[in-house]
This record gives structure tokens, sequence and C-alpha cells, in this order.
């Protein structure tokens, strides 16, 4: 599927993770808004435009809320004028939001404090020279940015517009309930303050990649209120007058289909986002990856819950605690971990710093480990794929060769051991799984594979029907792979 970002027109990024940072968001928000001011970042609770509850929902129930809430969302207008090329994720055709050279790109915001702050996408303003804001009553005035956080695609504007604003409530997208009614407003095509309705037709949904960003924190809320370039930043409100999504991105091969970022994460960034311009976060030093079907068999788990550990960086606070490849993390700090990905989001947004209690699965046996995180360091960059010697046939439906010093000189890492996959055979259990070309195998179970005496040693026990696991190194990072020998 091809997910353009959900903003502008220039003529042609809780559920499960939101969840369980529910305490996170709490501690952050009173954290990094007693430094800047003693009153709140925004309101919450029901507006004066709730509907009944459990009441019934007719035209003039969408009339009473866009009536109400309207005149809190705004126009953005992104202005470019400094000239450069524009490769970013979601440019080019069929566009985003994005403000391309000497250009004016349009998105919508919605007012959280009556002081002028106002939430919208990164995106949208990513790369303005100048930022306007476009009130409902005709004004259109400078805005400053505060702060943005490509990850979550959050950012944070500030207008003083010489009187107090209206504001939208923010609500609990904990609480969010698949079928429930909701309205977006926002300016698509830039047609100022359009109100489309619909449902919440799913949520959690990790597997968008808006623009083709690979490196995020997603956790969409989905919905068929109709969503078009343009509406990116702007609300997602339920029938008691909340915000309880920011639109942010649209399927294109879809019609009807919208994403929002789930709002207890911007309560999350947005006092960061004040307080530091930017969202700092925390590291632990482990790459996680979730729990599928066939490894949980491999690994033997009870369950399929939990972050399974594939490499640990060396000198890191996860290598320090004596965490392993393998290990498998069932709770952090005391929230149940489902997936990777809320072991990400949980510790990203814990203080760097912090001793944090985990619990962990190794070998058939549960035990409590303690980190202290450090501030996240730069990301490296990824190596490009090596080119491959002649290989050797392996039993598992790949041809492997030895690790020549070539290879690894390409790899970047002169003393890298294991075999590479130099291809895998169609139909096969590791095509299926995933096992692809310049994969570095490193492990077969619980056995080191140094070279090919190594794998093939470690193969030769594994009898049809068995349920094998293999460490791979791929783009210069861990993951585990399983499946079962036909």
């Amino acid at each position: 599927m091809v997910f353009l970002l959900g903003a502008p027109s220039l003529a042609a990024p809780t559920p499960a993770v939101a969840a369980t940072a529910a305490a996170p968001a709490k501690s952050a928000s009173a954290k990094a808004g007693a430094s800047k001011a003693d009153e709140p970042l925004w309101s919450e609770g029901a507006s004066k435009a709730a509907l009944p509850k459990n009441g019934p929902i007719n035209m003039q129930s969408f009339v009473k809320l866009a009536g109400t809430l309207g005149p809190a969302v705004v126009n953005v207008v992104a202005i470019q004028t400094a000239d450069g090329p524009d490769d970013r994720p979601g440019s080019g055709s069929g566009g985003g939001d994005k403000p391309r050279g000497h250009g004016r790109g349009q998105g919508t915001g919605f007012v959280i404090h009556k002081s002028g702050y106002i939430l919208t996408n990164s995106h949208v303003i990513e790369g303005a020279d100048d930022i306007r804001v476009r009130l409902s009553d005709e004004r259109e005035l400078s805005a400053r940015l505060v702060g943005r956080d490509e990850r979550t695609d959050i950012a944070l504007l500030k207008i003083d517009a010489g009187s107090s604003l209206a504001v939208t409530p923010l609500g609990n997208s904990d609480d969010v309930q698949i079928g429930e009614w909701v309205i977006a407003i926002g300016n698509p095509f830039g047609l100022d303050h359009t109100v489309t309705a619909g449902i919440i037709s799913a949520k959690g949904r990790r597997d968008v990649r808006p623009g083709g960003s690979q490196s995020g924190y997603y956790d969409f809320i989905q919905t068929d209120a109709s969503i078009n370039p343009g509406n990116s930043g702007g609300p997602l409100i339920n029938a008691r007058g909340e915000v309880i999504g920011i639109n942010t991105a649209m399927n294109a091969q879809a019609q009807g289909i919208g994403f929002a970022i789930p709002i207890n994460m911007a309560k999350v960034i947005a006092p960061m986002l004040r307080q530091f311009g930017k969202a700092p976060r925390s590291w632990m030093g482990v790459y996680p990856q979730s729990v599928t079907v066939n490894l949980k068999k491999a690994f033997n788990l009870p369950d399929g819950r939990g972050a399974l550990v594939s490499d640990v960086v060396n000198d890191s606070p996860a290598a320090k605690a004596g965490m392993q490849a393998g290990d498998v993390i069932l709770d952090f700090d005391g929230h149940s971990i489902k997936r990777a990905d809320d072991l990400m989001w949980l510790v990203a947004t814990t203080a760097a710093g912090k001793r944090v209690p985990m619990t962990v699965y190794r070998k058939g046996a549960q035990s409590k480990v303690e980190v202290t995180l450090q501030a996240a360091p730069e990301e490296p960059e990824r190596t490009a794929t090596p080119k491959l010697p002649p290989g050797h046939k392996s039993p598992l439906g790949m041809t492997v060769s030895e690790i020549s010093p070539g290879i690894a000189r390409e790899l970047g890492n002169s003393q890298l051991r294991g075999v590479v996959v130099m291809s895998v055979e169609p139909e096969s259990p590791a095509v299926e799984a995933g096992l692809e070309r310049g994969d570095i195998i490193m492990r077969v179970g619980e056995a080191n594979v140094l070279g090919l005496d190594d794998y093939a040693r470690a193969v030769r026990g594994v009898g049809h029907g068995d349920m094998i696991r293999l460490l791979v190194k791929r783009d210069g990072k861990n993951s585990w792979f399983a499946f079962q020998k036909r």
C-alpha cells in the first residue's frame, strides 16, 4: 500500500502504545510544564459541545460539534523562500503538505491553549522559512515554531493573537472504541474549515509508514472520516467534543481511510517541545523485535507477548545490566510489553538517568533486571549490501558462503563472523520466514556461527519438522528469524 501525507494542496504520521505509556505521559507533562508555566499546556474534559452520553447521533449533533470547536481550528501556511532540492519523504507527484522551493504548503492546526499554543504535524512546517496561521475570523498571524519532533510527526507553534483564543480540549485516546462517531476539521485542498464525519474504523495501526519513513513511533487511529491533502495537523474529535487524534496520513489507494496520531502521544511530546524545542529521548542499548508465532515456538515461550532482544550494544546500559540476545522483555517499569513498539516508546519517553526494573524471560525462567537509562546517542549510518562470493547449498533452503575479508570491509566490521546468505530458494521455509540475499547468519539456535564449519555442524542436527531459529545481521542490525524445517 502507498500512503501519502494528508496535508495541503499545492496545486497538485494510545491504542496499545499509548495505553502502555499512560503513566509516562502524565509524569512527562508535569515535569516539562512546571518549568515553563504553572498552568497546564492544555485543558481536558468534555467541551460545551459534548453530546449526551449514549444518546442518539443526528445531523444537529455534528452541527453542534462543528460550530463550537471550529473556531479553534486554524489554517497553517508554511512558506519556503530558500532554494534547495526537495528530496524529503512524501515529496514529488502525489505530494504532501510540505513547502517546496519558493512555495507555500498548507495544513491544519488546532489551538490547545488560550495564549496561542497550537498543535500540528511536523511535516506540515518542515523546511519552512516563514509560518503563518489563519484564524477562523480571517486574521493571518505570524507563528513561532516552539519545537518539532520528526519521530512522532508532532510540532508545537505559538501565535500572539492579542486576545484569548478558543481552544479544543484534549481527550484520552486510550478510551477510543472502534465504531464510535468522530468528526475531522481541516483545510483539505486549501478549503478552510471543512468538516467531515465518520467512525473509528480501527486502532493500533503500526504498519502505516507515512511518506515511506521507517524510523518513527507509529500507532495510528484509523477513521473513515474523509481526510485529504490539507487535513494534516487537524483534530479528530469525538462525540464529547474532545480531540482524540491528530489527522496525519491518508491512503492514496483506498479512498475513505485516514489515520491520526493518538492524542496521548502528543500529551507526552508537547510539553517537551515547549521546554526543550525537541523531544529528548532515552536509550537502553537493545534492538528489540516482536514475537511471531514461529519465534514463540523456537524459544519455547509461554505466550506471544514481549520484546525479543536481537542484539545488545557493547557498553550500553543493557549490556551493563547483563542483558543478552535472546532475552524477552516482558515488562518495563511496571508496564506490560505486548510487542517491540511498546518497549521502544516507553524507553524513549522515560527520563535519562532513571533506574528502571524489568521482567526478563531467559531460557525457560523469568528474572528481574534493573537498567539505568542514558540519553540516546546519534544513530549510526547503515552500511551498504555487500558484494557476495560463490556459496554452498544449505539444507535449510538457502545457499550460504564464508564471509570474506572484502565483505567484512564493505560492512565496516573487520571482525565480523558468520556465513552470508547467497540466495534463498523460492517457496522454501527460509524465504517464507523473510531471509534474504546478503543476510549474515551469526547464530543457529544456541550455537555461535564463526564460519561454514560451525554452520554445517549446527544445521546437521536439525531434523525435518524441527523448529529452528537464526540470529541474522541485516543492514547493521540483528534480528531473529524462525521457521520449521521441511
